[in-house]
């Protein structure tokens, strides 16, 4: 690969993350027209299930994701500590609208026990995004009440990360 490449995208990821991160507010707010707004209900399956309905009560973290995304991939394992430390305190699902038939080994790979719900057509991710183009990874943070109070957009560094994230929304897990 070229150098000036690699450069030239790393310094695209570098402005997106700034441009993401919170100054102040809730991850995403301003930039996601979602933040603020009632959780969009849906109820898919795949590797599990998932329904927002069932998780009301609880906060819930959204992560929609595809097989092509290394941060994606990456952000599966994090997800994933959060899931087994927290899973009783906060729902997490992953939502992945395509190559579903690469789904099970790459969770197979990463040992992810979360449910990972598919979205055929990508209705459920368009209704969060509000975009038809869509971008990955891409996560919701949503209350106990079903409000979205937050919104990350690139990828997330490691669990500390993530819950500092959280803390933000005004979701804390001690």
């Amino acid at each position: 690969m070229d150098l000036r490449l690699l450069g030239l995208a790393l310094a695209v990821f570098l402005v997106l993350a700034f441009l993401s991160t919170p100054r102040g507010g809730r991850p995403g707010e301003g930039l996601f027209p979602i933040v603020g707004e009632e959780a969009p209900a849906f109820s898919l399956s795949g590797v599990g299930a998932f329904s927002t309905n069932n998780a009301r009560g609880r906060p819930m973290v959204i992560a929609f994701w595809t097989t092509w995304c290394g941060a994606c991939k990456h952000d599966l394992v994090v997800l994933e500590e959060l899931h087994r430390r927290y899973g009783d305190r906060v729902a997490v699902v992953g939502v992945c609208p395509e190559r579903w038939p690469e789904v099970p080994k790459t969770l197979a790979e990463r040992g992810i026990t979360f449910p990972i719900v598919h979205d055929p057509g990508a209705a459920v991710t368009r209704h969060y995004q509000r975009s038809d183009n869509l971008r990955y990874p891409f996560t919701a943070f949503v209350d106990e009440r079903g409000k979205v109070v937050g919104v990350w957009a690139v990828a997330i560094r490691d669990l500390p990360h993530l819950l500092e994230l959280l803390a933000q929304c005004g979701i804390a897990l001690p």
